[in-house]
């Protein structure tokens, strides 16, 4: 069973086109598809209500959850078992292919040792990298994208293995998800609601890399564009808490990640994933 998780305030029209390349991307899964919607004032909830019981829409009071803390909502709502799949999933995404979220799925499938798996993103509607994995910076010892902006190329398409995978399409199991942090003051274990809309995610495959010894594993078989923080653009509210963020993470994590981006830069076959 496939579980998506999905946030999503006033963008309906984004919520409609990721609905329109999602669903084709599905046939023949078994899935259900969670959106929390954080009080839009647009007509989310009446057109998502339109698309079939595989859909639950779940209006939300406010939109003043976290990222984490509104995946965790859904997780709970969601009430996945330890061994179904997980996907978190933004609404500014657009699947270009039917066969990306598959390619996915079998890589976590068929190697009991994966944890969470991630996927090249384009900009939307161009032929440049948004996300080919995350590496650590040298200089400041923070995540960064691995070759943001740059042309993609047979290099990228290739799967590889990195610390951390952006969560805007990631793929995890239950048990993981669950299992990351268990210290929210909302009682709801998953990711760490400490964070406000920035590393997060990088938490989250952290925990699943050097907590639970599982490898996290970038897809590059796949086709999907990602506008990129789209909601954020209209409520930046990640660079008020963006010090916050940044201390945790390294308070957090001491001595657990390593910077990595000059291994990425030198080797391009460093960390291929040949299973």
């Amino acid at each position: 069973m496939l579980h998506l998780l999905t946030l999503t305030w006033n963008a309906a029209d984004k919520l409609s086109k990721l609905h329109d390349s999602l669903i084709p991307a599905l046939t023949g899964l078994d899935y259900t598809w969670f959106i929390k919607d954080n009080a839009s004032k647009d007509n989310t909830i009446e057109v998502a209500s339109t698309w079939g019981d595989k859909v639950k829409v779940i209006p939300y009071k406010n939109n003043q959850q976290n990222f984490s803390a509104g995946m965790n909502y859904l997780f709970a709502e969601a009430s996945p078992k330890d061994d179904d799949l997980v996907m978190l999933l933004n609404n500014d995404i657009v699947f270009n292919d039917t066969k990306s979220i598959k390619s996915m799925i079998d890589i976590i499938k068929k190697d009991d040792t994966v944890g969470a798996v991630g996927c090249r993103l384009l900009y939307t509607d161009t032929d440049r990298l948004q996300h080919a994995g995350v590496v650590f910076s040298n200089q400041y010892h923070l995540p960064t994208h691995f070759r943001t902006n740059q042309k993609t190329d047979a290099s990228a398409e290739k799967n590889r293995l990195f610390q951390v995978v952006t969560g805007a399409v990631m793929l995890t199991k239950g048990e993981y998800f669950k299992n990351s942090w268990k210290g929210n003051k909302s009682g709801i274990n998953g990711m760490d609601e400490n964070y406000h809309w920035a590393f997060d995610d990088v938490d989250l495959c952290l925990a699943i890399k050097y907590n639970m010894d599982k490898k996290i594993v970038y897809c590059g078989n796949t086709s999907i564009f990602h506008e990129e923080s789209a909601s954020l653009k209209k409520n930046p509210a990640n660079k008020l808490f963006q010090p916050h963020n940044v201390n945790y993470l390294k308070t957090k994590w001491e001595g657990r990640y390593i910077s990595d981006e000059d291994m990425y830069i030198r080797d391009p076959r460093h960390n291929l994933y040949l299973k």
